[in-house]
């Protein structure tokens, strides 16, 4: 069975088609065009990919965590999606951190990995990531920044309310 699917997509004064074909049920191609309306001769984006069709759900998952994050990168706007295609393009997110994830984390940052593989590893949203990164006391922007008591240490685990806080002379 094949067929052929066409999107074009006026965004402005730009044109972008996406193109999806088949001639048979075991393969799939995907073209993508761009043009400027004004200046149809000016190309402003191009290629195509041919895979098994059997990759497309993979595909698709990897082609929105991508666009997702050249979105954050470009800071582009765009409604924020519901919490099944969150889970979707970031199977993480909403999942508690547990400490192995967390020393894993801050071993990845400071090996100078970015934001975005970090949360690509973690199956998590970039945002996620910086925010986990400063309740660990790190400033995103600053891998060689470590907290004054330690990157994992005890006092964030437990307060001194748990432990029993200890009576400074003087007080009674």
């Amino acid at each position: 069975m094949s067929f052929r699917h066409i999107n074009e997509l006026p965004l402005g004064e730009k044109i972008f088609r996406i193109e999806l074909a088949s001639d048979d049920d075991t393969h799939v191609t995907l073209s993508l065009s761009g043009w400027s309306e004004t200046n149809p001769e000016t190309v402003l984006a191009e290629g195509s990919l041919r895979l098994p069709m059997a990759d497309v759900p993979s595909l698709r998952i990897a082609l929105n965590r991508a666009l997702r994050a050249l979105a954050l990168v470009a800071d582009v706007a765009e409604p924020i999606p519901d919490r099944d295609v969150l889970r979707e393009l970031f199977p993480g997110h909403g999942a508690p951190w547990v400490p192995q994830h967390e020393e894993e984390l801050l071993r990845r940052f400071h090996g100078s990995e970015t934001i975005a593989r970090i949360a690509a590893r973690f199956g998590r949203t970039p945002d996620s990531v910086r925010t986990k990164l400063r309740e660990l006391g790190h400033d995103p922007r600053r891998p060689e920044y470590c907290p004054p008591d330690g990157c994992l240490s005890w006092s964030r685990y437990v307060s001194p309310a748990l432990v029993g806080a200890v009576d400074e002379p003087g007080q009674d």
